[in-house]
């Protein structure tokens, strides 16, 4: 994939055979399948954000639903497996959400940081973030 508009974060799906990755310069998440042989296969656009940045930092939960970190919104998007928003979290910080992570018991806790105030938010949920494979 050699046409991609500033790529910049990606996340796995649960059972790794989907690839996300956040285009901020295009304001969108592109769907990569990934197959057996290593090779990509009907790549496409998932999702499209608007405002003046695009989508930044990308993480998933353990039910499959994707996470987005959208600076100059100042917002946290999740995402069903359709690319449907289910929630819509705002930053209290700031409007420069550029990176999340799940941590914290049970991984219960989305860790974002907020660039311009270099504030690291912490926000409780009740779907757990998908547990990184020990082999990495």
């Amino acid at each position: 994939m050699d046409n991609c508009p500033s790529p910049n974060g990606l996340v796995l799906s649960p059972d790794e055979n989907i690839l996300y990755v956040a285009m901020t310069r295009g304001n969108c998440i592109w769907r990569v399948p990934l197959q057996k042989d290593g090779s990509v296969s009907k790549v496409g656009q998932f999702f499209t954000s608007h405002g003046p940045s695009g989508p930044d930092g990308l993480a998933m939960n353990s039910r499959g639903e994707l996470l987005i970190a959208n600076p100059g919104l100042g917002r946290i998007w999740l995402l069903n497996e359709l690319g449907e928003p289910l929630e819509i979290i705002t930053s209290p910080a700031g409007r420069s959400t550029t990176n999340l992570c799940f941590g914290g018991e049970d991984m219960r806790q989305l860790l974002i940081t907020e660039s311009v105030s270099g504030a690291i938010l912490s926000c409780p949920v009740t779907v757990p973030g998908q547990p990184i494979p020990a082999s990495l």
